[in-house]
C-alpha cells in the first residue's frame, strides 16, 4: 500500500533537478512505479510501456477531455520505452491522489500483457475523471448518498462483526464497481438501499448484477431508510466515523479510507453530508438462485446487453433468507 509518507520520502533527499522514483509491486512483469519530480516536486504514477502499445492508446489519451488537478500523458523516454504518467498538478486533489494511484495501480499489477495493462490504465483514469466531475463541485447526489449510506450500514452491522477487519474492508467492492457491493468467499451481496416510503420495485443495474455464473452464493439486500433534514437518524459522516472507530487495523483502515474516497466521500466534502439523516426502516434479504426473478447474460440473444430492469418486490417472498443465514455465509459457516 501506498501511504503519505511514500510521498514525503520521495520528495526529500533530492537536490538537483529530475525525479524519484520507487517501484511498486515488485513481482509484476510490468514497470508500476510512483514518483516525485523536483524541483517542482509533482507526484506521479509511471507505467512502463513500449511503443507499438503507446501507439494503440496514444489517440485515446489525446481525445480526453482536461480534467482539473490531474493529467495522463504519454512520454518517449527511451527507443521502445514509453511511459504512462498520471500526474497531480493542483494540491486540491492530493487526498483523491492516493487512491488513485492504488487503484490503477491494483487493475495494472496482473495484466497478463503490456497492451491490456496500458489499457486497463487507461480505462481506470477514465473512470476516476468521471467520478472527479461528478462530485468535486456538488459533492454526492442524494440518490448516491443513500446507496453510500446503506453500503455502510452492512458493512458495520454485518461484515465486520462476523470477519477480521482486513477480510471486511476488502470485501466491500462496490466503488470498485464491481457487480456486487461486497464479495466474500462464501457469499456475494448486492445492496439496494432507498428512501421511498412503500418501496414496490427494485432496480437493477445490468445483466451480471444478479448473475450467479461462477456458482457463488448471492444474496440481494434491501435496505429501507427513513430520510429526513437534520434530524434524528445517523449522518453518512457519523456513519463514516462509527466505522473508523472500529478499524484498529492501520492497513484495513487506510484501505477503507481510499474506498471511501473511490465512492466519492472526498474528506474536503464532509460539511455536504451533515444534514441527511438516516434512521433504519427495515432490512430484507432474498437468494438469488433457481427460479428467482432475473435477467442474466448467458441468456441474453445476440447482440442484446447493457440491460437495467425492476423487479417486483413482492414476487421475492419465497426467496426469503434470515439476516442469520446471512451472517453464517459471510462468516463462511453455513454448513
Amino acid at each position: 500500500m501506498i501511504d503519505e509518507s511514500v510521498w514525503q520520502e520521495l520528495e526529500a533527499h533530492q537536490q538537483i533537478a529530475g525525479r524519484s522514483t520507487r517501484r511498486l509491486h515488485p513481482d509484476s512483469p510490468h514497470d508500476i512505479q510512483v514518483s516525485v519530480t523536483h524541483p517542482a516536486l509533482r507526484r506521479m504514477l509511471l507505467v512502463g510501456t513500449d511503443a507499438k502499445t503507446a501507439d494503440t492508446v496514444r489517440q485515446e489519451i489525446h481525445e480526453m477531455p482536461v480534467t482539473h488537478g490531474l493529467q495522463l500523458n504519454l512520454s518517449s523516454v527511451s527507443g521502445n520505452h514509453y511511459e504512462l504518467q498520471v500526474m497531480l498538478t493542483d494540491d486540491e486533489l492530493t487526498e483523491v491522489f492516493t487512491p488513485l494511484v492504488v487503484d490503477i495501480a491494483d487493475v495494472v499489477v496482473d495484466a497478463p500483457t503490456t497492451e491490456t495493462a496500458a489499457e486497463a490504465a487507461v480505462r481506470r483514469y477514465v473512470r476516476w475523471q468521471q467520478l472527479l466531475r461528478s462530485v468535486l463541485r456538488d459533492g454526492l447526489s442524494r440518490q448516491a448518498r443513500c446507496g453510500l449510506f446503506g453500503e455502510l450500514h452492512f458493512l458495520l452491522e454485518y461484515i465486520l462483526p462476523a470477519v477480521d477487519q482486513h477480510t471486511a474492508v476488502s470485501s466491500w467492492t462496490g466503488p470498485r464497481q464491481t457487480n456486487q457491493d461486497f464479495q466474500l468467499p462464501g457469499v456475494a451481496v448486492e445492496i439496494k438501499a432507498t428512501t421511498a416510503r412503500a418501496p414496490r420495485t427494485i432496480q437493477i443495474a445490468s445483466e451480471r448484477q444478479l448473475d450467479t455464473a461462477d456458482s457463488t452464493p448471492l444474496t440481494l439486500a434491501h435496505i429501507v431508510l427513513d430520510d429526513r433534514q437534520s434530524g434524528s437518524g445517523r449522518s453518512l459522516n457519523i456513519l463514516v466515523d462509527e466505522i473508523r472507530a472500529r478499524l484498529t487495523s492501520p492497513s484495513a483502515s487506510q484501505r477503507f479510507e481510499g474506498l471511501l474516497v473511490q465512492a466519492g466521500y472526498l474528506p474536503s466534502q464532509r460539511d455536504l453530508y451533515d444534514h441527511d439523516r438516516y434512521t433504519l426502516r427495515r432490512s430484507e434479504f432474498w437468494a438469488v438462485g433457481e427460479g428467482f426473478p432475473r435477467i442474466v447474460e448467458a441468456e441474453l440473444p445476440p447482440g442484446v446487453s447493457n440491460c437495467t430492469y425492476t423487479i417486483d418486490v413482492s414476487a421475492l417472498t419465497a426467496y426469503s433468507v434470515t439476516a442469520e443465514t446471512l451472517v453464517d455465509l459471510i462468516r463462511g459457516t453455513d454448513g
